[in-house]
């Protein structure tokens, strides 16, 4: 009676295993946040700083926003324009200062995040070692199959009907179900690791995907507020060439602010 050969080889390396799947490269660390941008440029002078000494007597008493004076005395509107673009600027600068250190406190949190999520890392690892272990196990499997087809078909090949030939056919069908038997238990592990894996994959890929959606976030805002810097850098710059570089009346000062 001739022996059937076992198509084990085939059938136990053609499932491909979870992990490998969703894991073919190793996950890359979260990217960084980007660097916080300069300091906002500096406030403007204080709106009254030291007087200079006045050009002639008819203009009155005279101050400058500036160590400037070399410009045109400002009327009374367009003191009143400057005095209001200093308050706005100086607003604007406070709220940036605020917004730039919240930035700051929660980079350092995603940072801390960050770390957090590298140090999980670890199960993910651990688990693609075990497939990896178990593939090498396959492999040394399917070697083991194809042995024993070859003996079975050498065997079948062997016409001669003398002990010895029967003893090796009983060894044969011994060692079938020794292989049989392995086959289940490797099956039996393929599915476990596989579901194991799986599950450490999907929980470290959330949390890896939750810091890098905060990164994001805080890098579109932290450019929001750059842009917004520099905006109010521009305008900064165009308060110091219209107003602090020119004089004037502090009666008309002592007026706006009296609201006239």
């Amino acid at each position: 009676m001739k022996l059937k050969n076992l198509l084990l080889a085939v059938a136990c390396l053609g499932a491909a295993l979870p992990l490998a799947a969703q894991t073919a490269a190793p996950a890359k660390p979260a990217p960084k946040p980007a660097a916080a941008a300069k300091p906002a440029p500096a406030k403007p002078a204080a709106a009254k700083p030291a007087p200079v000494a006045a050009s002639a007597a008819a203009e009155g008493k005279t101050s400058s926003f500036g160590a400037g004076g070399s410009g045109p005395l400002l009327t009374r509107d367009e003191l009143r324009a400057c005095l209001q673009q200093d308050e706005a600027l100086r607003k604007g600068l406070d709220e940036i200062d605020g917004q730039r250190e919240a930035l700051n406190r929660e980079m350092a949190s995603i940072k801390a995040e960050q770390e957090t999520v590298r140090a999980e890392r670890a199960p993910v690892d651990a688990s693609r070692q075990k497939i990896d272990e178990l593939g090498e196990r396959f492999k040394a499997f399917a070697t083991r199959v194809q042995a024993w087809n070859e003996s079975v078909k050498a065997l079948n090949e062997d016409t001669r009907n003398t002990p010895s030939v029967e003893r090796q056919r009983k060894q044969l069908n011994q060692e079938r179900d020794v292989i049989e038997k392995q086959r289940g238990e490797l099956e039996a592990e393929r599915t476990r690791l596989g579901a194991e894996a799986e599950a450490t994959v999907r929980a470290y890929n959330a949390k890896a995907q939750a810091v890098d959606a905060r990164i994001n976030d805080w890098n579109a805002r932290n450019q929001g507020l750059n842009d917004k810097a520099a905006g109010f850098d521009g305008e900064r710059k165009s308060w110091v060439a219209a107003c602090a570089d020119r004089r004037y009346r502090e009666d008309d000062e002592t007026a706006i602010r009296r609201g006239k």
